[in-house]
Parts: structure tokens; sequence; C-alpha cells
């Protein structure tokens, strides 16, 4: 039967489905009728197999019709359900088996993919629908040969299906491919399809990934090479350890926390054997990143190179720049270099392995490098990344920090909450620089097995000022390991004081003064760590107290133990103070011993008694002085206590101050002197009294320097409480200040008489020991009683000429009691003092002059009979030396000089806007005052004759002319020139005060008089203008002057010359003889010109020029000689405009023109010169040229202005400006410039600019048509009429000459 089967599948051409179908029946009645023994299942079983297998696709469908291709729809057996009734079809199991077999022998023939084979094979087990996994792999095994094709992998199916290690089929498709690592999922896909690993999806992912990895790595492409690992790590295989240590420790990877990750699960999953050489491997690589973050804080880097976010390249940029790229110029700049060019530079996986690890570990040992992180870590840069104190709530240590692990162990403590990491899940703190350092350096050290010591001190002190707010007990720790005990000190000056950080330290010192005495063992957890600290400090405190003869070293330590409890003492006393409110910085009280004295003194300055003993209790214990403290209390008694005089006295004896403050004279009059007597008021007699008593009964008087002595003061004062109330007893007392003046307030008629006896224990003005006199305090007195009058004598102040003279009818009665003197002053303070000449009449004030001669008279007649009797001063003088005889001729003179007042002259001055007829009024013809008026009057400038008429006016002894007055005005004006700012203080320009007396001398001499003159300003001013220490240019300025209003000397005229030459050549030495005559001049001119070089030089010579008179001489004036000319040869030649940054054709133009209307006119030949020397440098200086000639009006000059303009090019004529322009047309050069490029310009700027000009368009064409011009006549007056362009013809041109001209 299958040999018949298999002969009708290989006929060709094939057999119809008929044959086929036919064919089966023949096998069913076979079996039926001849083989029995096979059952008709066995048949339908060898012809479906016969269908399947005879590669014709039309009959493996025809057998797909005869079996059961679904498990789920399987029919029931034909020999029960359908036997008579239909076709038997194969059961689902043996079709299954039939199925597989075909595929297989169909795939197992087949050479290629492309083979037919492997269609027919798809074909048949695409007949089985539900997919079994049989099947299904089957199927994936085809399709898996469709990918090793993609990747170039040459095998045979048969092969494939052989293959034992299909893993092998993968490294094969790696192997062909060099970027296979970038299509993981496609090779993931091929692995599951050709069962890899069996039905171990992980491992087989596993294995993949790993393949991957490694060819990533050995491309270098570090960041797909960790992405594979990520996945690896992420599924837990363990045999990815190998290619995970690979890539960590791969020095071109630049992303160290990537290579960390690596490394810890290398070190997890890797055989015992490779714990060691990993281990070594991770602490290199930890080392290297804390190196890395060390010098980020030395110089942050903004790197591009980041995880995820950048190619290989850019992570190896990141490395070396961030890691080394800030030590560059510094020995570790070296090793810094050795990383980068390892890590930058054609990185291999294998070869360079350890060389950037060894490089970091060079730089790392660098002691160098130590002190680069050292000297950032103490001079605050690494600051900012320490733990940010400023943001601390305890930044003031107020209360214990601790770690939140600790925190229930503590009262009130203080947890940082940004390294709480147990009440939830957070990221672990960063950590900062100093912790960074620390381990760096760590790690060196055991990498260099102790050769490479970490200087450890710096970093441990930064540590615990971080930790201090945080965790007091882990600052603590850090300080204990400080190699030197007594290094601890710099960490505890920086903390905020208060009496946790204070006790800490005394805490600190006990424990290391504790340990020394009594060494503790590392092994064993010690008691002395366990004791309460209190207790430790208060029994190590006691017991060194007790002793001295300790250690050096150990004595070190208990001075600080001491030092740290007496601040504890100082702090503990100062919240004492800070409880009474007063508003004391504990901190500084406990720190700061000035602040601590000053404090205490100030705390004396109280009315409460509580506070004052307070402030005697912490001035005992601090050892500030009783008397300090006394004197601080008294002091403010008076002067902010607010207390009476009365309760001052009192609570200074309740207290018993003086006793104490008695005891140091000098410097309790110091004090009182310089502190308490300024704030005491001059009026309070009774608060002075008490303050001088104190002051005697303290004997300070060997130490008063003053002439009243305290006791006198006391003596003083008690008599005047009593008379003069309102006096201001100090400034009656301090020298500086008039008494009499200070006195005349509160003198009265009740009490004048009593003042006066006390008058001779009063300082004068001036001190010297002089002393007032009765006289003097009855005159001040009178001079009240006369304009004010006096409650008792003259009740109301005198208003009319009437009540004055019975005004001083009243006051002559005591002028018996004054001496001459006196009187004199009295009466000249009512008859020529301002209010006497605003309010009495000159006939009240000369009455009252005649009134005042009787009353001397006969007091003068009464004195000498005094004499004679022998019962008074001799002569009947007064201590001043005045006699009754001098004080009538005093009167005397006050009579005539009030006759002067109605003079015709004195008159006329009272019409001045200036006080003339005032201060004459008050002078009483003194020669002082008559003097200072005239010299006032020549200050302003007033004709002479004017100061001669009041000399002549004025009665007395003047011996005074106008010479002797104009030479005082001429010395103070020439005072004030010399700087003395006091000589002329209402004339702010002594210049202009000068020049006016200056004029008025002129005018005196040209009236013809010759009393003074020229000669005498002259001989005046002469030593003054000579004078070489004082400024040249006031000098200048005076001379000049006097030049403009006389005709000088020689000898004067070469001053003068001197002088202008000094003040412009301020850096050379000029003598008189370099500018006598003019040859010299021009001599030191062209020296000076041959040595200059730059525009400033230039600008000096001209200046110079101009201080000098013009040359005459006829050889050097007109020619090319004149300095003018060789200045500006000099200038085109040797100053170049691109140094300068100006144009020097304009600044010739500017230099001539300046000279138009001065003394120093240039004639038109120089003129010529100047224009020739421009024309001949470069055509860029033509246009200046033009505009000087043309200014000129010489007729040479224009002939060759013309012959210029008609050689011009249109572009030159195009760039001339209007000012030249507006020259030629004022030159009148039109017409001769008719047929240059020119002349199109002119004519056009004559027409827009013509109001401006004022040139006369009408004569302009009158002119060209008279020499032959006419065509350009027509145009210009159609242009002038406003006719349009278009009709400018050369007919209409001609045609309007004859209508319009």
């Amino acid at each position: 039967m299958v040999k018949l089967c298999r002969h009708t599948g290989r006929k060709n051409p094939p057999v119809s489905e008929t044959v086929w179908t036919a064919l089966l029946r023949d096998l069913l009645d076979m079996q039926k009728n001849v083989y029995t023994c096979l059952k008709p299942e066995t048949c339908h079983q060898v012809f479906v197999e016969s269908l399947l297998c005879s590669s014709r696709v039309e009959n493996v469908r025809l057998a797909g019709q005869l079996m059961h291709c679904s498990k789920v729809s399987q029919d029931v057996p034909v020999s029960l359900s359908f036997r008579g009734k239909g076709l038997l079809k194969v059961g689902y199991d043996n079709s299954l088996e039939l199925v597989l077999a075909a595929a297989r022998e169909y795939f197992n023939s087949s050479t290629t993919l492309t083979d037919p084979c492997m269609g027919l094979a798809r074909a048949c087990l695409q007949l089985i629908t539900d997919g079994p996994p049989s099947v299904q792999e089957e199927l994936d095994l085809i399709s898996a040969l469709s990918q090793l094709e993609d990747f170039s992998a040459s095998i045979l199916p048969l092969q494939v299906r052989l293959q034992t290690n299909r893993l092998s089929l993968i490294e094969e498709c790696i192997a062909h491919c060099s970027t296979a690592y970038k299509q993981s999922t496609t090779l993931l896909n091929l692995a599951s399809l050709l069962r890899v690993a069996g039905g171990d999806k992980d491992v087989r992912k596993g294995q993949v990934l790993t393949l991957l990895a490694e060819q990533a790595l050995q491309c270098l492409d570090f960041k797909a090479a960790f992405i594979h690992c990520q996945d690896l790590m992420a599924a837990g295989y363990s045999p990815a350890w190998d290619v995970c240590s690979l890539l960590g420790q791969c020095e071109g990877y630049g992303d160290l926390e990537a290579r960390q990750e690596l490394l810890a699960f290398s070190l997890t999953h890797c055989p015992p054997d490779n714990i060691h050489g990993l281990l070594a491997a991770s602490s290199d690589l930890q080392t290297q990143a804390l190196y890395q973050a060390v010098n980020y804080q030395l110089e942050p880097v903004v790197t591009e190179g980041g995880r995820g976010e950048a190619d290989e390249t850019d992570s190896v940029k990141a490395c070396s720049s961030s890691g080394v790229s800030s030590l560059g110029g510094s020995s570790v700049g070296t090793a810094g270099d050795l990383l980068y060019r390892t890590t930058a530079k054609t990185m291999r996986v294998l070869t360079t392995t350890g060389l950037t690890t060894k490089a970091v570990l060079t730089a790392v040992s660098d002691h160098r490098w130590w002190k680069d992180s050292l000297n950032l870590l103490v001079h605050g840069h690494g600051a900012g990344t320490s733990s940010e104190d400023g943001g601390c709530e305890n930044s003031n240590l107020q209360r214990q920090g601790c770690s939140p692990f600790y925190q229930e162990l503590i009262n009130d403590p203080c947890v940082d909450l940004s390294q709480d990491v147990y009440s939830s899940f957070k990221d672990v703190p960063q950590e900062n620089f100093a912790e960074v350092l620390l381990r760096t350096g760590k790690l060196a050290e055991a990498k260099t097995e102790g050769k490479t010591l970490f200087p450890a001190t710096e970093v441990l002190l930064q540590l615990a000022n971080d930790a201090f707010p945080r965790d007091m007990m882990l600052a603590l720790s850090y300080l204990l390991a400080l190699p030197q005990v007594l290094d601890a000190n710099r960490c505890f000056e920086k903390q905020c004081h208060s009496a946790l950080s204070l006790q800490l330290a005394a805490y600190y010192y006990s424990l290391q003064i504790y340990s020394r005495l009594i060494p503790c063992f590392k092994d064993k957890n010690h008691a002395l760590y366990q004791a309460d600290p209190k207790e430790l400090i208060r029994l190590v405190t006691q017991h060194v107290s007790a002793y001295s003869d300790w250690p050096e070293e150990l004595q070190k330590l208990i001075s600080q133990l001491h030092v740290y409890n007496e601040r504890l003492m100082d702090f503990t006393q100062a919240q004492v103070l800070q409880g009474l409110g007063r508003g004391v910085d504990v901190q500084r009280f406990s720190s700061d011993c000035d602040y601590k004295k000053e404090t205490i003194l100030g705390l004396t300055e109280t009315l409460e008694d509580d506070v004052y003993r307070i402030s005697l209790s912490l001035a005992k214990r601090y050892s500030v002085p009783l008397w300090e403290v006394y004197m601080t209390h008294l002091e403010f008694l008076f002067t902010d206590s607010g207390l009476s005089t009365k309760d001052i006295e009192s609570r200074s004896e309740s207290l018993c101050l003086f006793d104490t403050l008695k005891i140091n004279p000098e410097a309790f009059y110091s004090h009182m002197t310089k502190y308490v007597l300024p704030t005491v008021e001059g009026t309070d007699l009774g608060r002075l009294l008490y303050y001088y008593t104190l002051l005697s009964s303290a004997g300070c008087e060997p130490h008063v320097t003053t002439t009243i002595k305290p006791d006198s003061h006391v003596k003083l004062l008690r008599k005047l409480g009593v008379v003069a109330n309102g006096l201001n007893y100090q400034k009656l007392t301090d020298e500086s200040s008039d008494p009499l003046l200070i006195l005349q307030p509160v003198l009265t008629s009740q009490n004048v008489l009593s003042i006066s006896k006390l008058s001779n224990r009063l300082p004068a003005l001036g001190g010297g020991g002089a002393t007032l006199s009765p006289s003097a305090v009855h005159a001040v007195w009178l001079q009240k009683l006369f304009w004010k009058g006096d409650p008792q004598l003259l009740k109301r102040p005198p208003q009319s000429d009437q009540e004055y003279l019975h005004a001083y009818d009243t006051c002559s009665k005591y002028l018996d009691r004054l001496v001459p003197a006196d009187a004199v002053h009295f009466l000249d303070s009512i008859t020529f003092s301002p209010d006497a000449a605003e309010r009495l009449s000159i006939q009240a004030r000369s009455e009252v002059i005649k009134r005042a001669t009787k009353a001397l008279r006969q007091l003068g007649e009464k004195s000498k009979k005094k004499v004679g009797e022998g019962g008074g001063e001799q002569g009947g003088s007064d201590a001043a030396g005045m006699t009754f005889d001098e004080a009538l001729t005093h009167l005397k003179q006050s009579t005539a000089h009030l006759d002067t007042l109605s003079h015709a002259f004195i008159l006329s001055l009272k019409d001045s806007q200036q006080p003339y007829s005032q201060l004459y009024d008050l002078s009483r013809s003194e020669r002082s005052k008559v003097h200072e008026l005239a010299v006032t009057m020549a200050t302003d400038g007033k004709p002479l004759e004017f100061i001669g008429e009041l000399l002549r006016v004025a009665v007395g002894p003047l011996n005074q002319s106008v010479k002797t007055v104009l030479r005082d005005a001429v010395e103070r004006v020439v005072a004030a020139l010399s700087g003395d700012p006091d000589a002329l203080t209402n004339y702010p320009q002594p210049l202009r005060v000068l020049e006016a007396m200056v004029t008025a001398v002129h005018n005196n001499v040209q009236s013809g008089d010759s009393t003074l003159t020229s000669d005498d300003l002259l001989a005046w001013l002469h030593p003054f203008c000579g004078d070489a220490t004082l400024p040249v240019r006031p000098r200048i300025d005076v001379l000049q002057i006097l030049e403009s209003n006389f005709s000088l000397q020689d000898s004067d005229v070469r001053l003068l010359l001197l002088y202008r030459t000094q003040a412009v050549l301020k850096d050379r030495e000029v003598e008189i003889e370099d500018v006598e005559n003019e040859e010299k001049r021009h001599a030191l001119f062209l020296e000076l010109l041959e040595t200059s070089q730059k525009w400033e030089d230039f600008q000096l010579l001209s200046l110079l020029l101009q201080a000098w008179p013009p040359m005459m001489k006829e050889e050097v004036a007109e020619s090319e000689c004149n300095p003018w000319v060789a200045l500006t040869s000099a200038l085109l030649t040797r100053c170049q405009a691109s140094e300068v940054k100006l144009d020097l054709g304009q600044q010739v133009v500017a230099m001539v023109r300046s000279l138009y209307n001065t003394k120093h006119k240039l004639p038109a030949q120089c003129i010529g010169h100047i224009s020739t020397l421009l024309l001949q440098r470069q055509p860029s200086l033509q246009q200046p040229a033009l505009k000087l000639m043309a200014e000129s009006g010489d007729e040479q000059l224009l002939k060759l202005t013309l012959d210029q303009i008609n050689s011009m090019t249109p572009e030159t004529a195009s760039s001339c400006d209007a000012e030249l322009l507006s020259l030629l047309l004022d030159a009148g050069v039109l017409v001769g410039c008719v047929s240059s490029a020119l002349y199109p310009l002119l004519s056009a700027h004559m027409l827009s600019h013509q109001q401006e000009g004022g040139w006369d368009v009408e004569t302009a064409a009158s002119e060209l048509l008279a020499v032959g011009h006419g065509p350009e006549a027509g145009s210009l007056l159609l242009a002038h009429r406003g006719t349009h362009q278009a009709q400018f013809t050369f007919n209409s041109a001609l045609a309007v000459l004859k209508k319009w001209l």
C-alpha cells in the first residue's frame, strides 16, 4: 500500500484529486478484501502520509482535509459514528506526528531558506491550526533561518537543527555584524526562535545580553555597554559579573557612578578568587571619584558629559575636565595631565586598564595637591559645599544637635531633618567637601599602605565646625581624632558662644586631661566616656586646681580648661544680665573683656538698688576697680538720673561714694571736669555749688589749672546765688567770654553794688590773672539802664530824645562810681554806638556829651581836691592810666566830630549805596577808624579826591594822606593775591579791586595831581611781581593792569615779557636775558621749534608767539622766516593727522584767523607763504589754502586762487564745502571761474543762500554778460526768477538778457 501510494505521488504530470480519491477507495477495498490484518485507520494514515510527502502543495491541502487539524474540534471515531456514512479522518495525535515528520523531512532536505521544500514544510505545519508547541518550535526554526540569513550566517538548515549549542549561532551572528550590539531586540528574538537555553528565558536573555555587552565594550561604546549591563544587573544574571567587571574597570568610561555600580554588582556575584582584585579596583575607582569631587570644588567646571545625555567622547571630556583641569600650574598638574591624556585619548579597554587610576593616585599622593585642597577648605571655597550653616536653625547652639537615630535619648534635641533617613526613604544626603577630602585621604593612606600620611587636621576641624549645630557628639568625635589636642581651639573659637558650646569645650579638655592622667585602653569600652560630662568637668577641674607643678604639655590643656570654665561662668553671669532686660549681648560679654567692663560700668548707671548691687558684684568678680564703678554712678547721678541736686547729694552720702572717690583727687578732678561739668546748666547755681563743693572736699586744688580755685567757686556761688538769679555762671568764669556781657542781663539797681564788690574775684576776658573792677560792672549796668531802663529807677525804656536825656540824667548820678576810662566807655556806648546813631538825634548826642563834660569836669575838680588833701589817686587816673583831663579831651573831640556830621561832604555820603556815612559817624574821627574807612573807599575804587576830602573833614591829629591810605589798600590786595584769605574778606576778586585803584590813580594823574603817580604804584607792586615763589598768572595780570593804564618803563616791559614767557613755558627755565629783545626772542622760538614734534608742542608755541610782541623786522615779518610761517611749515611736516586725529588744514586756518583782530595779524605775503605750504603738502589741504587766500583780499592771492579753481577736476570741485563757496563768492571770483568745474556749484550756492550771503544775483549776471558770458548770465537769471529747468535753453537765456538787464 505504501509503495502504491508513493508511486502515485511520483507520477509526472501529477495526478488529480479524483485519482487520489479513487486510489483511497482502492486501498480501502484491498484492506477489506485482501489485507484484513490492517485496520482502515492504517490505510488512511498511509494515504495521508503519501499526500504530505508528495512534494505538491495541492496534495498537502488535500491531506489536510483528511486529518483532524485541531485537538479541540476532533471528530468522534468513524467506526462508532460514521461507519458507512463517509470518509474516515486521521486522528489528531497521528495527524500531528504525520505533519511533523513530513515538515522535518522537507526542512532537512532543504539547502537554503529559499529552497521550495522550506515552503512545503511550512505548508505542512500550517495544517495544524491550534499551534501546539512542537509545531510552533518547527515554525520558529524556519523563521530563525531568515534572521540568520540577515546576519550573513551561512549554514544549512539541517545543521541548524542538529546544533546542540544554539548560543553559538548567536555568537556567529554577532561575529559577522560589528553593530550587532545595537540590535539587541532582534538578537533576543532570534535566540527565542532558536530556543537558546531551552525554555529558560532569563538565562537565554542573560547569555545574549552578555555577548552584546562584550561586543559594545570591544567597540568602545561604553554607553551601549552600560545599558546592556544595566539590564543584566536588573535581571540579576550572575554570570554577567565578568563583563560588568570589565566595563567597571574601563578607564575610558567617564561615568564614575555607573562604574562603581558595575563593580559593586561584580563583587556581589563573582567567584571568591576574584574578590580581592575587584575590591582593589573598586577602591581605586572610589579614590578617583573623590579626587574628582575635590578638584571640582577647587575649580567648578560645567561639563557636557553625563549619564544618558552624551556620547562616549563627551563622557571622556567630562571625566577629564572636571577631574583634573583645575590643578594645572601646580606640580600636581603633571599627574592631572597624565590623567587627562589617559582618559581623553585613544582609550583601549584592556591595554589602558589601571593607568588612569595610577595617575589619580599619583596626584592624590602629591603633597601640593593636599596643600591646594586644604587651602580651599581653610579659605572658605569649600564651605559652599559644606553643610549650609546659615540655614541651620541651631546656628546659635542653644540646643544640642544630634543624629535622628538618637533623638529620643536627648531632651529637647535639635534634629537636622535633612539627615533623617530613618522615618522615610529618601536619597542619602550628599557628602560635603570636608567629608570627601577626608575619605580621599584615608583611601590614599590605605592604597600606599601608610606611606602617604594624610594631613587631617584642617579637614577634621572643618567637619567638626560643620557638625556642631547638627550633631555635637559627632563634632566632639572629630575633635578627639585631632593629632594635636590644642588645635581644637580653632574650632571652639569659631562657634557661637552658648552654654552648650562652652560646656562641650570644657568637656573636651577634661577628657584629654583625664586620659593623660589615667591612660585608657583602646581595646576596651572605658567608663570615662560614660561618665556624666558635668561631673567629669567638676572632678578634673577640682583635681588640677589642687596642684600647680604639672608637666608643660598638660599645663597647656589645664589652662584651656580654666579658660572655658571662666567663659562658662561669664556666660552664666551674662544670662543673669540678659534677664535684666538691659540689652546685654551674652555671647560678647563672655568673650570680650572690654565689652564686659563697659557692661558692668553701664549697669551702675541705674537708680534700681537690685541692679546696682549686681553691678557691684560683677565688678568684684571681674576685678573692675571700685573707684571706676563709683565714679560712673556719680557721673550718672549728675547727668542722666533726673534727680534734683538735693537727691543726688543724699544718694551719694548713703552709698558712701565720696569716701572712695577722694582717694584719687587728680583722676576725680579730670573725670568731673571732662564728663560732668559740660552737662551741668550754667544757670543751675545750686548744682554748680555742689559740684565745686565735691572738688574742694576731694582736695583737687593742686590739680586745678583755671584761675579760680574750687573753694573760691564755692564762696562766689554762695553769694551770687542770692543776688544774681538766672546768671550763667559757667560762661562768667570760663575766661573765653566777656564776663561783663554775661553779667549785664542780671544787673539791676538792687544787686549792682553787691555784684561789684565780688568783681575782683571774677577773671577778666582773656585771663592772664586780670580781674574785673567795680567801675566796669557799674559801667555795664549804666548802659543797660540807659537803653532798657530799670524796675526801680527807670521803669519804661526811653523812646524820644527827651526821654533819653532824662535817662542820661538818671545815669549821671552814678558817674562818681566810674573811673575816667569806664566813664568814657559808657559815654561812647550811648553816643557813638549803632544804637545811638539810629535812635538819638545829633543834637541829643551833643547835649549828652555837653552834660557829661560838665559832670566829668566837676568830678575831676573833686578828685584834684582829694589829691591835694592826700586822700585819692595821684593825678586822678584810673587803672587804665586815663585822667579826667584826658577824658575831657576825648569828649571835646566827640563834640567836634558831631559838628562835622553836618558838613556837605558827609551829607553827600548818605546818598551812596555804601554805608560810608554811618561808618564815619561811628568813627568819632579816631585815626584807626578813619583810616579803615579811607582804605575801604580805596578798595571800592573811589576817586582819590573823594578820599582826600574825607581826610580833610575828619577832626583830630590824623597824620594821614591819600598816599598812605592807597599804599595800605595796595598791600591788602597784594596779600590777597599772595594767598592770604583774610586780607580782603569782602572782595572775592582782588584783581578787580587793583584795577579799580589803578584806574583811580590814572584818572588822578590825568587831572594833573602829582601827589600819587604810576611810579608809586610800580614801587609798591614791583616786589610782588618779582617774587619768583608766587604763581606766574597773577603777576602777569598785575603787570597787564599797569600796562593798560600807564606807560611802563623798559625794565617793567621786559619783566612782563619774562612773566608771560614763564607762564607759557612752565617746564623750561627762562631768564630775562632770553626775551629782552626781538633777536633773542626769535632765537628762543627757533630753538623751541626745532625740538617740537607733537601737536601739543605746536599749540604751546602758538600761545608763546601771541604772548610776545609781533616780530617787526622786515626780513622776518614779511618773509618765509616769519615765526607763524615757520610754525606752519613744521606743523605740516612733523605732525601727522593719523597720529593726532585732527584736521591739520582746519587747525592752520583757525590759527591764522585767530590773529585777524590782533596786533599779530599776518601780512598778505605771509598768508601766501602759508597757502603755498598747504598746497604743496597734499591735495586734501587745497580747500584750507583757498579759504585763506580768498579771505586775504590780496589781488595776487586771488589770482592764485582762480588758477587753483580753474585747474580743479569735477571730483575735487564736488568736495568743496559751503564755507569755501561763500568765501569765494564774497571775494567776487564767480566771473573768473565760469569755465571751471566749480562754477555750477558756485552759482547754485549763490542762489540757495542769497539772503544769508547778501549776494546780488543781477549784478553777478551783469558782470558775466560784460565779459561775454551771456548764456551763463541768462541761465543764472532764469534760475533766480524761478523758471522751470525745462525752459533753460540757449535762446531763452539770451532772450531774458534783453528783457531783464
